[in-house]
């Protein structure tokens, strides 16, 4: 016994790792270590500070409904109902400031596409759905939606990447917004989320367009886009 068990041993000694445990390997730190981070969603997913400013609403947007936020996402979310859909509404935020916006909702049999186009950001959030015995819904999941795409006016549609379902609006995507084709009667865009097999078409209310061309009317850089700065000690 004790013969054989110093054979063991030695032979242990001699045989790659890569035999002896075939199926046990993953990539360490020294392949992807401090330098060579998998970053997702820069800047968002790294160990940094970053400083936003709050969301101004430079322009005079009569007759518009005003909701202030009270309460958390459990209430006032981007799929509650606590807010109308597709017209548009000036939202006060006590953390991120007050914007224009339209809240935009579709379903089917399984998902549930809820949107908010605003100002300065769009927010996406695609939702795995239940049908309850009497006609009810419950969301049982979501999928990070991670692209979408807006026809323009000249032909082409514009890919815009995103993280988290959030989305950045600058110049091209406000004026592709105003001034939205609706083709036969209906109006598509296309999102893409995580795992998927790309952009797939999903319809937007006719009212929400029209909505689009209040909340984007006039949009201007300096004024509506999200300013971020990364603190000087995390700067590169």
């Amino acid at each position: 016994m004790r013969l054989r068990l110093l054979f063991i041993l030695a032979l242990n000694a001699f045989i790659p790792k890569v035999f002896a445990y075939p199926i046990s390997f993953e990539t360490g730190p020294d392949i992807f270590g401090k330098d060579n981070d998998l970053v997702l969603c820069r800047p968002t997913r790294r160990e940094e500070y970053i400083k936003i400013k709050k969301t101004k609403l430079n322009q005079k947007f009569p007759n518009i409904k005003k909701f202030v936020i009270k309460e958390d996402w459990r209430t006032q979310g981007l799929d509650s109902d606590e807010f109308p859909l597709s017209e548009p509404i000036i939202i006060e935020n006590p953390i991120t400031g007050k914007t224009i916006g339209v809240f935009d909702r579709n379903y089917n049999k399984t998902f549930r596409v809820a949107s908010f186009f605003g100002r300065s950001e769009i927010k996406i959030m695609e939702q795995t759905i239940r049908q309850g015995r009497l006609g009810g819904r419950s969301a049982t999941g979501s999928n990070e939606v991670t692209s979408l795409a807006l026809l323009t006016g000249n032909g082409e549609y514009l890919v815009v990447n995103g993280c988290d379902g959030v989305f950045d609006v600058n110049k091209e995507i406000a004026e592709a917004l105003a001034n939205y084709p609706i083709i036969n009667g209906k109006a598509f865009l296309m999102i893409s989320s995580y795992g998927s097999t790309g952009l797939r078409i999903n319809e937007i209310g006719k009212e929400t367009v029209k909505a689009w061309k209040t909340v984007y009317k006039d949009w201007d850089f300096i004024k509506d886009s999200i300013t971020r700065e990364l603190l000087p000690e995390y700067k590169k």
